[in-house]
């Protein structure tokens, strides 16, 4: 009896835990599997409109849609004094399907005429924005850095699931992206997304709030990436991540939410390596060839 006594409580503590750790993965804003929103750049023309539309027609059936427009205003309350104003612009162009997944399916993104910001790095800040288990597309009809789009992307998901995202978190997440975009200019967009989503999920998890700490968390990955990053990139990285705190992020969530697009990094890096271990192979095997004909030394470079 006492056995079974034992066994009962542990299995309550187990349930316990299980509730305790759904509530807290959740923002609570969800979106139904198949519920489509579309958010609109304010100011397109027309033609520009349905060129976007027939677009989005590309990716899913669009008989059910419901639309939301983003005006410029819009986006400077989140960007303006974090980006160049060169890269807010005064018009709101870019666009941004969302589609609702399963749950657990996590954050996909695809972009198109979008240069200034990754996929990953969408993902990485809408998840820091509240946003989970969504299909995103984001477009314009010609090349834009993109860095408004997230605002678009906010509303299409609110939309969709009929609850506010938090203000806090939706401003941080503009920050993220920001940043982002900046780091992205100078190292690339890879490993721009990399190492802010690395020291995000260090700081987070370990709760992290002093600035020494986050400073050596930043150094450690950046060397672990074989990143040289200078002294203004690493401070507001900082300030970035001091402000992530603020913002209830899980860290299992955030793992969850970006799997796929971690993999595709991956994918991508392995294809790299495997790439450059064949030429390293063939420049050794020319060299070994030539130094068999000739008896002499030859090198590539």
């Amino acid at each position: 009896m006492r056995r079974i006594t034992v066994v009962l409580m542990v299995l309550a503590v187990l349930m316990t835990a299980w509730v305790y750790r759904e509530q807290v993965a959740s923002t609570g804003a969800e979106v139904k599997s198949g519920e489509v929103v579309i958010s609109l750049g304010k100011d397109l023309t027309e033609a520009q409109k349905s060129q976007v539309v027939s677009y989005f027609e590309t990716k899913i059936n669009l008989d059910k849609v419901r639309y939301v427009s983003v005006s410029n205003q819009e986006e400077r309350r989140y960007l303006e004094g974090k980006i160049d104003e060169k890269l807010i612009g005064t018009r709101a162009i870019s666009c941004a399907l969302v589609i609702g997944s399963a749950k657990g399916q996590g954050i996909d993104v695809q972009t198109h005429n979008i240069n200034g910001v990754s996929p990953f790095m969408y993902a990485n800040a809408a998840n820091t924005a509240g946003i989970e288990d969504v299909q995103i597309y984001v477009e314009a009809p010609f090349e834009v850095s993109g860095t408004a789009a997230l605002t678009g992307i906010i509303k299409a998901f609110e939309l969709a699931s009929g609850k506010a995202l938090n203000e806090t978190a939706k401003d941080t997440a503009n920050q993220e992206l920001a940043e982002s975009s900046k780091l992205g200019e100078k190292i690339g967009q890879d490993k721009a997304g990399k190492i802010i989503y690395e020291v995000k999920k260090q700081v987070v998890e370990k709760k992290v709030a002093d600035p020494a700490e986050i400073r050596r968390i930043i150094l450690q990955v950046s060397a672990d990436l074989n990143i040289t990053l200078a002294e203004e990139d690493v401070t507001r990285i900082i300030a970035l991540m001091q402000n992530l705190n603020q913002v209830n992020i899980n860290i299992s969530q955030l793992n969850e939410q970006l799997d796929k697009l971690q993999k595709g990094i991956q994918d991508v890096r392995t294809q790299t390596d495997q790439a450059q271990g064949f030429f390293q192979k063939l420049v050794r095997f020319i060299r070994n060839l030539f130094q068999g004909l000739t008896g002499a030394n030859f090198s590539l470079r």
